[in-house]
């Protein structure tokens, strides 16, 4: 395992002439191997790190599996910069939480029964008070996996096992409106065998998902699998490929640096949790 430079990976924006040629960036860019790959060990208390999201200020958030507490990470180190709670009394608020995003100032996170808590970041040490909507969309799939698509202000749900016949062999993406708190239209839905016959499996069990900053295009990566996928927001099934570092346990979050680095967080089972950073393709 190759370790971060402390000065190596800032979460900055993409600027000048890079922002112009960063126009075709696509998951056959990334060099996925573990020679490119570098990774961090994250605190004893991440070592079941689930969803991972980026602030409009370019900071990273996570979350752990089965608590509402968001934590703050340096890319750099791994090391918690602050946490909060999500909490009505003393204690964080518990549930299974499969996913975190962040729109216009708002942390959302939500849970494998499709119940989405919406809240304003906190402070360090903070208790914050919450809403819950439950979005409907567990009744269809097991949700794992939320992201925000700004341009359409939706928050996408992503299926991981089919619950209704009507989704039986298939994944969907549900859409809900930041504005109309409501699930909106007919989810986006892409035969399973799409994504599993390209990495020669039966299977592919969605873990995370994250929008591409430069091509719009939507990175799915599923845990079981040790793979990656990249979907366009139609879905089309573009390309699927494993991740080959021996320590990608369990591949639980996703995130993008703006200028397309690419960020993912494993579970630890017994060990730590790592946070692996892949560079952005040079083009």
């Amino acid at each position: 395992m190759r370790v971060l430079p402390a000065a190596t990976l800032c979460l900055l924006p993409l600027t000048g002439a890079s922002a112009g040629t960063q126009t075709a960036v696509s998951l056959g860019d990334y060099e996925l191997g573990a020679g490119e790959a570098t990774a961090r060990e994250l605190p004893r208390r991440l070592r079941e790190i689930s969803g991972l999201a980026t602030t409009a200020d370019h900071r990273l958030l996570a979350h752990n599996d089965e608590a509402g507490i968001v934590f703050e990470l340096d890319v750099r180190d791994g090391s918690v910069v602050k946490e909060f709670q999500l909490a009505d009394l003393a204690d964080p608020v518990a549930d299974d939480f499969e996913g975190i995003a962040v729109a216009d100032g708002w942390v959302y996170l939500v849970t494998s029964a499709g119940r989405l808590f919406e809240c304003r970041e906190g402070a360090a040490g903070e208790s914050v008070l919450f809403q819950v909507y439950a979005t409907g969309a567990g009744r269809d799939c097991e949700i794992e996996g939320l992201a925000y698509d700004e341009g359409r202000r939706e928050l996408v749900l992503m299926c991981k096992n089919a619950r209704s016949d009507g989704l039986r062999g298939e994944l969907g993406m549900f859409r809900w409106s930041v504005d109309e708190k409501a699930l909106r239209g007919a989810p986006t839905v892409v035969p399973v065998g799409d994504f599993a016959r390209r990495i020669g499996a039966n299977r592919f069990q969605p873990s995370g998902i994250e929008r591409h900053p430069v091509s719009g295009n939507w990175f799915v990566v599923a845990a079981r699998q040790a793979a990656i996928a990249e979907v366009t927001p139609g879905g089309q099934v573009l390309d699927v490929r494993r991740f080959e570092a021996p320590w990608h346990r369990q591949v639980e979050g996703i995130a993008f640096a703006p200028d397309g680095a690419l960020i993912v967080a494993d579970e630890g089972g017994r060990a730590r949790g790592t946070l692996t950073a892949y560079p952005a393709p040079e083009r």
